[in-house]
């Protein structure tokens, strides 16, 4: 049987219906997107684009499936229909562990931005992340950008009352100096041991 027949096969069909959801995914479909939003929520994945969550879920539910379908005919051919349901089970519990596990990361690296607004000066007490080679006493140009529960990112200028802190450093927000439109930041050693903080966003 050439590759081609066997993709054609009834019981590959749900997995090539995943990989056309995908690809509708980059149409920007809005009920795609509400489709991912609503998956989302279930996998504990809130902070990524719906089309996102569709597109990733949708790609490995496709190459999972059409792999483990590969592995019946090629090993255990006899069983290539009657392991079709377990196949399926097996192949919806691990696309949406993938899934998850891809959307913690998007989530945590390039979280959905709705909106940017620079120089708010209600901050204060918000984590943030160092965005500027440094932040110190002196440098003018100290940045760090805080993700709003809203999701609108924050670029504000900062400086320290002591030490540098360097780019990338995870920093709380303090005590907003009008004077020059900069606050105090002071770096966080441990950004998970911080109530409702992820570490910058």
């Amino acid at each position: 049987m050439s590759y081609l027949l066997f993709l054609l096969r009834w019981y590959n069909w749900p997995y090539l219906a995943g990989l056309l959801l995908a690809a509708l995914s980059l149409t920007r479909l809005d009920v795609l997107a509400r489709v991912g939003v609503a998956l989302g929520q279930r996998l504990g994945v809130q902070r990524v684009s719906g089309h996102s969550v569709v597109r990733i879920f949708g790609l490995a539910f496709a190459v999972i499936g059409l792999t483990v379908n590969g592995a019946l005919h090629d090993y255990w051919p006899t069983a290539q229909e009657s392991g079709f349901l377990p196949g399926l089970v097996l192949t919806l519990l691990l696309a949406a562990f993938v899934t998850r596990g891809l959307g913690r990361v998007l989530e945590r690296h390039f979280p959905v931005i709705k909106a940017v607004r620079w120089g708010a000066a209600d901050l204060s007490g918000r984590v943030g992340r160092v965005v500027s080679r440094t932040v110190s006493l002196d440098y003018r140009a100290g940045r760090a950008q805080v993700m709003d529960e809203d999701e609108t990112l924050h670029m504000v200028f900062c400086k320290t009352r002591g030490d540098e802190i360097p780019f990338g450093a995870v920093v709380v927000l303090g005590e907003y100096d009008s004077e020059d439109g900069r606050y105090y930041v002071q770096a966080v050693d441990r950004p998970e041991a911080l109530p409702g903080s992820d570490g910058g966003r």
